[in-house]
């Protein structure tokens, strides 16, 4: 870590001492000790130091990101959930629900209006619409009668002159 003797790394002396405690991750200093001392009166040192914690900070972090999130994010990423859920499916279907409502309503009211009318202007069935009164087998043809012997075919066959 502190491979320069430049005076920005600190001084020379104290290099392996604040290399020893960098290793630990966090600087856990002696009160009272040589190091504690030198520290107090040497601002390069303690520049060093501090940067050094920053820096293994910043690693540390990098590989083993943090999985704790804040309360307040949280509950804003909650309550976005929760709204979007909420209205997703009511602004996706309302559309669609108002206007099945509106085919069933017409629907109905035509339905509504045959019934009325076939009940009121329809015919009742096994009667035939004639104006006048109407006489149970009027209007159909009569179908000829049947012949009573074999002359009588053959002179109904010469009066139509259907003969062979």
């Amino acid at each position: 870590m502190f491979s320069r003797t430049d005076a920005r790394f600190g001084c020379p002396e104290y290099q392996a001492s604040l290399e020893d405690v960098l290793r630990e991750g966090e600087a856990c200093i002696e009160p009272n000790s040589a190091l504690d001392r030198h520290l107090q009166s040497c601002e390069d040192c303690r520049q060093a130091l501090h940067d050094s914690l920053i820096a293994s900070r910043l690693m540390r972090h990098a590989r083993y990101p943090e999985n704790e999130f804040s309360a307040a994010f949280v509950t804003c990423v909650m309550a976005s959930i929760r709204e979007a859920t909420q209205t997703a499916p009511n602004a996706f279907w309302r559309p669609l629900e108002l206007l099945a409502s509106r085919m069933a309503l017409v629907a109905a009211v035509a339905l509504l209006a045959l019934s009325v009318y076939l009940g009121e202007f329809a015919p009742a069935r096994g009667t035939v619409a004639v104006n006048g009164p109407v006489e149970l087998g009027a209007g159909l043809p009569e179908p000829p009668a049947q012949p009573a012997n074999a002359d009588e075919v053959l002179m109904s066959l010469a009066d139509t002159e259907d003969a062979i």
